[in-house]
C-alpha cells in the first residue's frame, strides 16, 4: 500500500490486550496506528495525530467512549474523522446510544479482522474518490 493510501487510525481501549491486538491488526493492513487506553489521552492524541479513523471502546472507566465521541465531535479539526464503536455491547439500545453520540459505525467485540479490513478498505476507497 502506498503511503498516500494508508489511513491514520487511533485505537482507544482500556483493555491493553484488546488495544494491542487491534493495533497490530491494523498495522498489518498497512495503516499508520496509534493507541491509548483512556478517554482523556484519546482526546489529546486525536488532536495531535489527526486520525482518519478512531476505533473507540465504549466501556472505559472515567470518561467512557460515548463521552469521548461527543467530545471528539465538538472538535472542529476532527469533523471528518470516522468514529467506530468497538464494544462488547451489541444490543439495539446501545446501538441507538452510539448513533446519538456521533459514532459512524458499531462493531461488536471481538472485532472480526476480516470485517475490519473490509471496512478500512472501503474508507480508503472513499477517500481516494473524494
Amino acid at each position: 500500500m502506498s503511503e498516500n493510501s494508508a489511513l491514520r487510525v487511533l485505537v482507544v481501549d482500556d483493555n491493553q490486550a484488546s488495544a494491542d491486538t487491534l493495533h497490530w491488526t491494523v498495522e498489518l493492513f498497512g495503516d499508520t496506528v496509534r493507541s491509548c487506553h483512556d478517554g482523556a489521552t484519546a482526546l489529546k492524541l486525536a488532536a495531535d495525530f489527526r486520525p482518519d479513523v478512531i476505533l473507540l471502546d465504549i466501556g472505559m472507566p472515567g470518561m467512557d467512549g460515548l463521552q469521548v465521541c461527543e467530545a471528539l465531535r465538538a472538535m472542529p479539526d476532527l469533523k471528518h474523522v470516522k468514529i467506530i464503536a468497538q464494544t462488547g455491547w451489541g444490543d439495539e439500545h446501545m446501538r441507538r446510544k452510539t448513533a446519538a453520540a456521533g459514532f459512524d459505525l458499531h462493531l461488536v467485540k471481538p472485532v472480526d479482522p476480516h470485517v475490519l479490513e473490509d471496512m478500512l478498505w472501503l474508507l480508503r476507497s472513499g477517500r481516494k474518490a473524494a
